[in-house]
């Protein structure tokens, strides 16, 4: 099964803490928010789908190819079009089951 992790706000509300990192990347604990998610769904997702928008080069470098023996695959949501369009960006990946996470909640 696959998870399609929606990355791709701008975490507004979050500023000043977003100014300079996307907010699935802000810290909680001893990992990130995004890490915190694929810690929760790594036991039923064989490979995740990172939908990156704003500052997504940044969620590439931090995550990388793989996230514990699990690949990661990155799509891009150009435009903020809300969640159906966001989740529909991962459709040149995804060929199977999936599961749909927010990547900044906890």
């Amino acid at each position: 099964m696959y998870g399609v992790v929606l990355a791709a706000g701008r975490g507004t509300r979050m500023r000043p803490l977003t100014d300079r990192r996307p907010k699935p990347l802000l810290p909680v604990g001893n990992r990130s928010l995004l890490e915190q998610v694929f810690e929760a769904a790594r036991e039923v997702v064989d490979e995740f789908v990172v939908v990156t928008g704003y500052r997504g080069d940044a969620i590439r470098e931090s995550i990388g190819e793989s996230y514990r023996d699990r690949p990661v695959h990155y799509v891009e949501q150009a435009e903020a079009l809300g969640t159906a369009h966001a989740v529909a960006q991962a459709e040149p990946v995804v060929d199977d089951d999936f599961l749909v996470l927010n990547g900044d909640v906890v």
